[in-house]
């Protein structure tokens, strides 16, 4: 069965950024492609693709933006992408930058795709959003480009403009006057986003100055420990743990976002032995755990995070699980 698909909220933060900015209806434009405002918290949190995609297209219509991913794009810097913008900054060179691009891009957004193709003295990046049709997503493909414009430019200098680009979108006119597309041949209606690059650029070392507080090591466990799950089980505990603090997920949003029917999820829930009703509780009682080790988190404060309304229903159902209640389990395993 394939796995729910995820993204990190890392890049969607950029468009709710720039949204607040122009006095657009943010939060309600979330709510009605209904996502989690809360998981909004924390850059690293993971969030339903499908969804995502819909807040971004709905948000460039509303507000009438037909270049929506652009404007955003050219706002946006790769120290914005949260860890995973960290760790591409510490690349070598460029081409090691995109190798590990290459390599890390599913641990950002499991439904993206990019390879390198060498072709005489270039190397194609090629890029994929991999949706179904009816799934609209120019403006995140645009947004896309720019932000491999921008991690192009961290070695070739801000003024680089690539030999050739391939979009997926249709003739555009605008397009033709970006900034960052000046004197660039722009190819429509391509099967995939792809930018052509010198080859005698990839050894150029990277110009960025040493900012970052994490190693790049720390940066690659964290990542690929958080990833996506690759397993629909376990992408599905991860999209429900980032539902929880707005309260028990229903069932039809978690089968939306996973881009099916409820009959179907359920039948997928029978096929691995599973109910519905214990996947939540068991995500509930993971991450109970982790927040009790942490002394500091105050009981209400789980509880919250849980999806419970006050801290009396969260004791009664810890109490179902473990047999003691919250604050006799810290006692016990946490404050020895």
């Amino acid at each position: 069965m394939n796995p729910i698909p995820l993204v990190r909220v890392s890049p969607i933060l950029p468009f709710t950024k720039f949204l607040n900015s122009i006095g657009s209806p943010t939060d309600r434009l979330l709510r009605q492609a209904k996502l989690p405002l809360f998981a909004f918290d924390d850059p690293e949190a993971l969030l339903p693709v499908y969804p995502a995609l819909c807040f971004i297209e709905q948000a460039a219509q509303l507000e009438k933006i037909e270049l929506l991913g652009i404007l955003v794009g050219q706002q946006t810097e790769i120290a914005d992408l949260g860890l995973f913008g960290q760790l591409i900054r510490q690349s070598l060179t460029l081409y090691d930058l995109l190798k590990t691009v290459e390599r890390m891009i599913s641990t950002l957004n499991s439904q993206e795709q990019m390879w390198l193709v060498e072709e005489g003295d270039h190397v194609w990046l090629n890029h994929q959003l991999v949706c179904p049709a009816t799934i609209k997503n120019q403006q995140a493909n645009l947004y896309t480009v720019l932000l491999y414009l921008k991690a192009i430019q961290l070695a070739a200098g801000p003024r680089w403009r690539p030999t050739q680009l391939h979009l997926r979108s249709g003739y555009s006119r605008k397009l033709t006057e970006i900034e960052e597309f000046a004197n660039t041949p722009l190819h429509f209606n391509q099967p995939n986003t792809a930018i052509a690059i010198p080859k005698s650029l990839l050894s150029l070392p990277l110009r960025i100055k040493n900012d970052y507080n994490l190693s790049r090591q720390d940066c690659y466990h964290h990542l690929q420990t958080t990833a996506p799950s690759a397993e629909f089980v376990g992408s599905l505990q991860q999209l429900l743990q980032s539902l929880l603090r707005d309260g028990y997920p229903d069932i039809s949003l978690v089968a939306e976002a996973a881009g099916i029917s409820v009959r179907t999820f359920q039948r997928r829930l029978t096929e691995t032995n599973l109910s519905y009703s214990t996947l939540v509780e068991q995500v509930r009682f993971d991450r109970a755990i982790q927040l009790l080790y942490v002394p500091s988190i105050q009981l209400i404060d789980i509880a919250m995070e849980l999806g419970y309304n006050n801290a009396a229903n969260f004791t009664r159902a810890f109490k179902r699980w473990t047999g003691v209640s919250p604050r006799e389990f810290r006692r016990l395993h946490v404050n020895c």
